[in-house]
């Protein structure tokens, strides 16, 4: 009897730790409370919204990524899964290179020199990129290198930027008019879901924001279920 009372604590303990752990990762979730994104060109360089899509490219070149308060960026694909990167740009002219990190889950973010996550001031402009199936580089941002491939965009919930890139001079355009967001979808490679956001995420390798706290949570919660035990059998 006392080795199957004894079987049954152990079980209960278990279970107790597996419900911090699932508390542990909910906390490690809700690190990603991502910005606002606006199409509108009253909204550039306004931090009502956080980031702004030059879809018309009145401001510099078309689908131009600029960030009207400081923020990070989070990158992820949600058809294909190619070679990709992102690039500064200075007007209409591309700039360096920006490093990108994985964040896990399938995300990336911008990192720095350091190795930690790149922070994006007000007034910064960026690009993307990818390569397609015959090893060619396609810009979201018409004009580079001589290129006018046009890729397809949309603004989604006000939080999610999305890039719909085509093969080198294959033309995906826009959800509009009889052009719908699906049609866009199936005509890209790839597709690309840009985000941005005030709390630093952290590349792959690294504890997440806010999950050492979570964990001490966890902890403290177990040991003080170990101790009303200890108190119950005394």
């Amino acid at each position: 009897m006392k080795v199957m009372d004894k079987g049954w604590k152990m079980k209960k303990r278990l279970v107790a730790f597996l419900l911090c752990c699932a508390a542990a990762s909910s906390f490690a979730a809700f690190q990603f409370d991502y910005g606002s994104i606006s199409a509108a060109h009253s909204d550039y360089g306004k931090d009502t919204y956080d980031a702004y899509a030059d879809r018309a490219g009145r401001f510099g070149l078309q689908n131009a990524f600029y960030f009207n308060t400081g923020s990070y960026l989070y990158a992820s694909f949600s058809k294909g899964a190619p070679e990709f990167g992102a690039y500064y740009l200075d007007g209409r002219n591309k700039g360096e290179e920006i490093r990108l990190a994985d964040i896990g889950n399938g995300q990336y973010t911008a990192i720095g020199a350091d190795g930690k996550a790149l922070k994006f001031n007000a007034g910064d402009s960026i690009g993307f990129w990818t390569r397609d199936a015959d090893g060619r580089t396609v810009y979201n941002t018409p004009g580079l290198d001589g290129q006018h491939t046009y890729n397809g965009t949309a603004i989604l919930d006000r939080n999610n930027y999305v890039v719909a890139f085509g093969k080198y001079g294959q033309y995906v355009s826009s959800p509009t008019g009889n052009y719908t967001y699906d049609q866009m979808i199936d005509a890209a490679q790839s597709v690309l879901n840009v985000q941005v956001g005030s709390k630093a995420p952290v590349p792959s390798g690294q504890p997440l924001p806010g999950l050492l706290a979570a964990l001490l949570v966890c902890g403290g919660t177990y040991t003080g279920y170990r101790l009303r035990n200890r108190k119950t059998r005394a």
